[in-house]
């Protein structure tokens, strides 16, 4: 008797369904980010970014994190990337924004304090954000908190850098000094004195500059937290004032709960900037000499000619691997030993950028 033929094990034809239904599910995403964007409102924002957090249970959308989709810039990312006054959602949300206006400020400050238009001033990028140092013996006299014309103007130079980049992102003022000790009718010890230097610079910077307060902390160090390159305790290298720039990814763990800048209507977005743009019009003619404005707005314009640069070569290197691959040749060993040859395009990539492959 002939055996059965087993039946034939059917083959699942939706499997795309799977993909498919990510996709879909994606792309509304999309066109929800799309119009609550529409609708320039900070509080829908923040109710959306807020939603999607509990709805997908990962990183937020908003964060700075890889999207699903790799290689591509995000959508916040392509809008008013160098512009001089960006818009506040731009600065809220997109991280290259941010990334870029790190960078920016960061040669800004080293090439002002090599012609010596900032003295005492260092800037370093960290994994909290971008860190001002201020040596406090261009700040204050000793045993002082009080900020003379010099150290106003000083800050006035710094305000102004960060004010044309960041007005809705948190800043921590730190106060430090040595482990010499201190003892007055006004400050007992140098925790009192650290604060108040710290409190000092807050002070000013959101009088002058008209920033939210609510994005401000001042805290006093006192000698409890020495620079790691300092000898000793008492090295008056010590002595400093520190103003961290937090990146957007730590604002929950900075921002106060009190802060009420998501929350504002558009009119009064519109209202900051107007208000923006004419302080930092008349800071900059008080404090910046012609010659560092110069210096600035060349700085500005490499930076961005460097962003494009890099995005062109990136294109000829992927030329060259075309090319390399349409050569036909096998023999791994004889390209080694040969010249490669340097691939120049007609594009806008300086000569140092091309690609001597």
């Amino acid at each position: 008797m002939a055996r059965k033929k087993p039946p034939e094990e059917h083959e699942n034809l939706e499997r795309w369904l799977v993909s498919y239904g990510d996709f879909i599910t994606l792309l509304f995403a999309t066109f929800v980010v799309l119009y609550a964007l529409a609708q320039v409102d900070a509080t829908d924002f923040a109710k959306l970014e807020e939603s999607l957090k509990n709805a997908f249970s990962q990183n937020s959308l908003f964060e700075g994190q890889e999207s699903v989709i790799e290689g591509g810039q995000g959508l916040f990312d392509q809008q008013q990337a160098n512009s001089f006054i960006p818009g506040l959602m731009v600065e809220y949300i997109s991280q290259k924004y941010e990334d870029d206006s790190f960078k920016e400020i960061e040669e800004s400050v080293k090439q002002l304090r090599d012609v010596g238009e900032l003295a005492g001033i260092s800037s370093k990028i960290t994994d909290k954000g971008l860190l001002l140092t201020f040596d406090d013996t261009y700040l204050f006299a000793p045993a002082s908190a009080y900020l003379d014309s010099k150290a106003r103007k000083l800050l006035d130079k710094v305000g102004v850098l960060i004010c044309k980049k960041f007005v809705l992102h948190s800043m921590r003022v730190e106060g430090h000094t040595d482990s010499n000790p201190i003892h007055s009718n006004m400050y007992p010890s140098n925790w009192e004195l650290s604060s108040a230097r710290a409190s000092s610079v807050v002070r000013y910077l959101i009088s002058r500059f008209h920033f939210n307060p609510s994005l401000f902390s001042a805290i006093g160090y006192a000698d409890t937290r020495p620079l790691e390159k300092s000898f000793s305790p008492k090295d008056p290298k010590n002595r400093r004032v520190e103003i961290l720039i937090v990146k957007n990814r730590y604002k929950d763990e900075y921002e106060s709960r009190a802060n009420n800048a998501i929350s504002l209507s558009k009119a009064e977005q519109e209202k900051i900037q107007k208000d923006r743009l004419e302080v930092i019009t008349q800071v900059e003619h008080d404090a910046i000499s012609p010659a560092a404005r110069e210096l600035l707005e060349a700085n500005r314009r490499r930076l961005a000619a460097r962003q494009k640069s890099e995005k062109l070569s990136k294109k000829n290197m992927q030329i060259y691997i075309n090319l390399e691959k349409d050569s036909g040749s096998t023999d791994r060993s004889d390209i080694m030993n040969t010249d490669k040859p340097i691939i120049k395009l007609k594009s806008n990539i300086p000569e140092d950028e091309d690609f001597g492959l």
